[in-house]
């Protein structure tokens, strides 16, 4: 199983997709894409979990991949 976690200002959202290949499974991959491509889009950086260790994720979705973070950019003044 996978999952993607957003921080956000109200704590986090946690999406979660099995890579079994059913349609639910293959829709579930899809929105969880789809999630990346728009954070990435809105200037997010991305973590991918490699070996137990985040690290900066530039890379295509991985659907096997064990968990992706998105991490909103900080807004200063």
């Amino acid at each position: 199983m996978g999952r993607i976690i957003v921080a956000n200002r109200r704590g986090h959202q946690v999406v979660e997709w099995e890579t079994t290949d059913t349609e639910e499974s293959r829709a579930t991959i899809a929105e969880a894409e789809q999630i990346l491509r728009e954070a990435r889009a809105a200037g997010c950086a991305i973590s991918k979990k490699v070996d137990g260790v985040h690290v900066l994720d530039r890379g295509a979705f991985d659907p096997k991949a064990e968990e992706y973070q998105i991490i909103a950019p900080i807004a200063g003044g």
